[in-house]
């Protein structure tokens, strides 16, 4: 089956108030940073069911090198 993500409208400013944070520390740094977002959102697509539910119906990723988690649940239309 083939998957793919949709957000919900604050994740893209809880995005950007990261971005800008690791920015002020270092440009490199929020460049890393969204480069680790996308690199989860692939993998959850690769293996959706790959992680255990934390509650309710949410699964979690944790980002490599960034104390943010990717919460997603799994629809099925």
């Amino acid at each position: 089956m083939k998957y793919k993500i949709l957000n919900r409208p604050d994740v893209k400013s809880d995005i950007i108030n990261a971005v800008e944070y690791y920015k002020n520390i270092n440009p490199e740094l929020a460049k890393q940073f969204l480069y680790r977002i996308r690199e989860a959102k692939e993998y959850i697509l690769l293996v959706p069911f790959g992680f255990q539910i934390k509650y309710k119906e949410v699964r979690t990723l944790l980002l490599k090198q960034f104390p943010y988690h990717i919460h997603y649940i799994i629809l099925t239309i």
